[in-house]
């Protein structure tokens, strides 16, 4: 037979079972948050270090890019400084130039988007041009070397070039839009 129980008797138990289940909830917690910040490691989702540190620079692994803060700006890139080094720079640019300013491309390439990424909030606007003597499909403007222009052409071997206000990035789109974004930012 069971023991008659007063109300405060079934409101201490009551209260003595939830403070244990609360307890219980509160070590789970605390150990799954402990247990995976010590089995990850620093590592991001791809098994790769997080942070790399790159000429100066503190690189951190976010949604696939590399960021990193440079002159009081935060950039990403698809590729850490020493994954391009192998990319013959020859310009003598600064991102200032474009800041306030139109900027034109030509030859529309994979590498637009990580330019726009970085420096499309500064520039004054961007559109697709034509470089004079080219033959280019479409209405396009045609724009010359005195214009802001990024060239994006095809080659087997990947560099960036400059000739006057024209960049050209020759090869590989991504990696040469990477490489120039670094040398205008003074990184490599």
């Amino acid at each position: 037979m069971r023991r008659i129980q007063t109300k405060v008797d079934i409101k201490r138990k009551k209260q003595k079972n939830q403070i244990l289940v609360g307890g219980v909830m509160i070590f789970l917690l605390l150990g799954s948050i402990l247990g995976y910040s010590l089995m990850s490691g620093g590592k991001n989702d791809d098994g790769g270090v997080s942070k790399v540190s790159e000429n100066g620079i503190d690189f951190f692994k976010q949604s696939g890019l590399w960021v990193a803060e440079v002159n009081d700006g935060v950039f990403g890139f698809q590729n850490l400084p020493s994954e391009v080094s192998d990319i013959n720079v020859n310009i003598s640019i600064s991102l200032d130039q474009y800041f306030g300013r139109p900027l034109y491309f030509v030859n529309s390439g994979e590498g637009i988007s990580e330019i726009l990424n970085n420096i499309g909030t500064k520039i004054l606007r961007y559109q697709e041009a034509c470089l004079e003597n080219m033959t280019c499909e479409g209405d396009l403007p045609i724009k010359s070397c005195d214009d802001n222009l990024i060239i994006f052409e095809y080659g087997n071997a990947s560099e960036v070039y400059q000739n006057n206000n024209c960049i050209f990035i020759v090869g590989d789109s991504l990696r040469g839009t990477d490489a120039f974004l670094y040398k205008a930012l003074q990184i490599i």
